[in-house]
């Protein structure tokens, strides 16, 4: 039987924060803005507790700092990038290898599924479909892997990581040859080649990584260019 959470409306600190991220992620609000809280209630058309629990997420992501005088945008370097990067490959590698063990049929299925989602994202140039489809696909993974510590160390950086591959997926011209490669790792976890899905993963981060700081990189040089 294929695992299905209950689903719920995110909470409004929740929605705030997600707003924030992407334009943090954009830079949209540039390294160092002064994020003031009756400002952003008063933006966001919500009262300041909502406001101050986004906040606390941003933080707890290294998105913003807070200091003396209140909070202040960070922001994502591509340094920050590596390490994010560097701390997804560490995790994922050891979900992967327990998946060729543990990974049910059931969820294999749901893993063809994803793959089938992301080809038809592919097919009609759905960035946004595409992006939640590739989260929702990686999260399968470290179901698989059946650890909830790695689970819960994705969960902690998924937020950031949607908002990156969201603005990624964006560049891309054609998004098939991603769609492809997480059917590949699929393929992989079912023939239990446990070395040859460990290469793949990590060729599959290292491009996703590179995409990634190029598309964070363009986004810098236009707002400067911009302003």
């Amino acid at each position: 039987m294929v695992q299905i959470r209950p689903t719920r409306a995110p909470a409004l600190g929740e929605q705030v924060a997600a707003a924030m991220r992407d334009q943090i992620v954009r830079h949209h609000l540039s390294p160092g803005t002064h994020l003031v809280e009756d400002a952003l209630a008063e933006e966001y058309d919500v009262s300041r507790g909502p406001v101050r629990d986004a906040l606390r997420q941003l933080e707890s992501q290294g998105l913003v700092e807070s200091r003396r005088r209140g909070y202040f945008v960070v922001g994502l370097s591509e340094s920050d990038i590596n390490d994010l990067y560097e701390l997804r490959e560490s995790i994922e590698l050891v979900a992967v290898a327990r998946a060729v063990e543990r990974a049910t049929p059931e969820q294999l299925k749901a893993g063809r599924e994803i793959v089938k989602e992301m080809i038809s994202c592919a097919d009609r140039a759905a960035a946004d479909e595409f992006a939640e489809s590739d989260m929702r696909f990686h999260a399968l993974l470290y179901r698989m892997g059946g650890n909830r510590r790695l689970q819960d160390v994705w969960e902690a950086y998924e937020p950031v990581f949607a908002s990156l591959i969201q603005l990624t997926v964006e560049e891309d011209v054609d998004l098939h040859p991603s769609a492809n490669d997480h059917g590949l790792l699929l393929d992989l976890i079912e023939q239990g080649d446990a070395a040859s899905l460990q290469a793949e993963l990590r060729t599959h981060l290292d491009g996703a990584r590179a995409r990634m700081a190029h598309a964070v990189q363009t986004v810098i040089e236009e707002m400067a260019e911009a302003s």
